[in-house]
């Protein structure tokens, strides 16, 4: 069973200025904490975040975008990219969530939460695939009981994802 990592306490400090319930906006993905996009999007606004996007690849036939984002807050200015493509992205949007992921990060990095909190679109879509795995390990190796205490420890969205297969896992 996996422990939840502590919130790093300027990650708390950030949150409690934004007025942030973690509860809401956070959930922890094998130890690593991810911030929902709309999260994301509200904490740029209310810090007064700009941004200016710059298309820097685009391969049409093998579904591949890269944005370049320069994000400036106050005297602060970062450069960053987002990036999709097939083996990144189940999306059929490259466009969008590349945008979508080169503006969480340069958020994150203006606000002095990247390396503590990542954005819910740079996870990797296949996560689910290693819950249910460890899941199907958990159920064959120790039992339903430990199954539930492991399932009680995932996040909001894990849990989301993977609700079926452990309602599967679990009927009698």
């Amino acid at each position: 069973m996996s422990i939840k990592k502590p919130i790093d306490p300027r990650v708390k400090e950030v949150l409690q200025e934004l007025k942030f319930d973690y509860k809401e906006c956070l959930w922890d993905c094998h130890g690593t904490w991810v911030m929902y996009h709309r999260y994301i999007e509200i904490a740029g606004a209310t810090k007064g975040v700009e941004f200016d996007l710059y298309e820097v690849e685009s391969n049409s036939k093998d579904g591949f975008v890269a944005i370049k984002c320069v994000a400036r807050l106050g005297d602060k200015s970062i450069v960053t990219y987002g990036e999709a493509c097939p083996r990144n992205c189940k999306n059929a949007y490259l466009y969008a969530m590349a945008e979508k992921r080169a503006v969480d990060r340069a958020t994150l990095k203006l606000l002095g939460l990247h390396g503590f909190v990542y954005s819910d679109q740079e996870i990797d879509e296949d996560d689910s695939m290693e819950v249910k795995k460890e899941m199907t390990k958990i159920m064959n190796e120790k039992g339903i009981d430990d199954l539930k205490l492991y399932f009680n420890t995932l996040g909001a969205k894990a849990k989301h994802n993977v609700r079926e297969y452990y309602d599967r896992l679990t009927a009698s």
